[in-house]
């Protein structure tokens, strides 16, 4: 990634090192930016380990980029919505190390890291084998970004949030990064089918690809992973870098029915 400023973002990160989490999937992440640019990454790709696995992880990219944890100058946290408790994990965490460090904390949808997920973790990034994409009924191969000559296109990115239900949200995305149409929110895949979202919109996410039949019958494409997988290279990519309150900040989780 060639930086964290210039497409998504109307701030700049602060200078030195920035710590990425999220965790709101089944695969969560870690990412280290350093003066602006990715220098180290993991993925947790075992959903019961996420809170076991997420410590480690941290301690592994400040190793790799050669810092400790009194380097970092500023925590991003994928905000959710997403699975309850990995977002409860990933949200407790950042605020726990901006807290005890005084740096600024800052939070991004993880539906809007979902649909810049191509782009923030560009071809060079080795994936594991749950994000690699095969079989991308899209029109498009997986991994080419933005579409060509600089156009535009509607995301529509589906979580699975269980029990029939999914979340949603639709983001108008070119090379500036995405910008949303739609906001995140609850419901089913028949509700977000049924508030037409506008021709030509790709949907991608688990969500998407669960109910890949029905959105494909409605005239719509879908895109396999690692479209629409929040990942932390994408919290830095759509971060605004405008800091909440470390204290009293809660993540998104949108949903109103009961977690499970």
């Amino acid at each position: 990634m060639a930086g964290l400023t210039g497409r998504a973002g109307r701030g700049s990160p602060p200078p030195g090192c920035v710590l990425a989490i999220e965790t709101s999937w089944r695969v969560g992440s870690v990412a280290l930016a350093v003066d602006g640019s990715v220098a180290a990454r993991r993925f947790l790709t075992t959903p019961s380990s996420h809170a076991s696995g997420l410590i480690p992880a941290i301690r592994e990219v400040l190793r790799d980029a050669g810092a400790g944890v009194a380097h970092l100058a500023g925590v991003a946290v994928g905000a959710g919505p997403g699975s309850f408790t990995g977002v409860r994990i990933g949200g407790a965490a950042a605020k726990g190390l901006a807290t005890s460090l005084g740096v600024p904390l800052y939070a991004v949808s993880s539906l809007r890291a979902a649909s810049w997920a191509e782009e923030a973790l560009g071809a060079g990034v080795r994936l594991p084998s749950e994000l690699r994409g095969e079989g991308v009924p899209s029109g498009r191969p997986a991994g080419t970004g933005v579409p060509a000559g600089g156009g535009r296109e509607h995301r529509y990115v589906l979580l699975d949030a269980r029990r029939e239900r999914v979340f949603g949200a639709c983001y108008d995305v070119g090379a500036e990064g995405p910008v949303q149409v739609v906001a995140p929110h609850g419901g089913t895949i028949l509700d977000v089918i049924n508030s037409r979202p506008a021709r030509g919109t790709v949907f991608m996410g688990e969500g998407a690809l669960a109910h890949g039949a029905l959105v494909r019958a409605a005239g719509y494409r879908t895109r396999s992973h690692p479209a629409g997988v929040p990942v932390a290279d994408a919290v830095l990519s759509c971060c605004a870098w405008e800091p909440v309150d470390a204290a009293g900040w809660e993540p998104d989780y949108v949903r109103r029915w009961r977690p499970g």
